[in-house]
């Protein structure tokens, strides 16, 4: 199966955000989920205190924490910005060609051929694939609005067939 795509900012930031709600690693959901959670729990408690006790300088601190933790998935969605922007590899006209031996990967600047054997896993949502290296950090993007229904069938097919994925 031939399949040439793109990969939009929009693309990257899909597939980042599918990673972060599926990872394996407990510390990088808490980073992006629980923590702003915690944050606005203690900026609710501190609003609280300052309306009946009235506002203290020694709140500043509590603030500024409650602020960091508010921060970070705007601070991380500008961090994957940056990567995005940076990585030549991400950009122009890509193409994939999928089969029982692997996968082979071109774009402008690279091309792979990789085996079935390099890859994990993979996940998928309703707008991209991820394909995760063994290594489960790094990964790679195939976004949905390229394929066709056909092709986005066999993809999960041999997906499936090939990493024995039980996500």
């Amino acid at each position: 199966m031939h399949i040439d795509y793109e990969i939009s900012e929009k693309d990257f930031l899909n597939g980042q955000r599918l990673a972060i709600k599926k990872s394996a690693i407990r510390g990088v959901r808490w980073t992006l989920f629980v923590l702003p959670t915690f944050g606005m729990l203690l900026l609710i408690n501190l609003v609280y205190f300052a309306v009946r006790q009235g506002f203290s300088i020694r709140l500043v601190p509590g603030f500024a924490i409650c602020l960091g933790f508010l921060s970070i998935p705007l601070l991380s969605r500008r961090e994957q910005t940056k990567v995005y922007a940076k990585s030549n590899a991400l950009h122009g006209k890509l193409s994939l060609d999928v089969d029982d031996r692997g996968l082979r990967f071109l774009g402008p600047t690279s091309s792979s051929d990789v085996t079935w054997e390099h890859f994990g896993r993979f996940l998928e949502d309703d707008k991209v694939f991820i394909l995760y290296q063994k290594s489960d950090r790094i990964f790679n993007i195939l976004p949905k609005r390229d394929l066709s229904p056909e092709q986005m069938a066999e993809f999960r097919q041999l997906s499936e067939q090939h990493l024995n994925n039980k996500v």
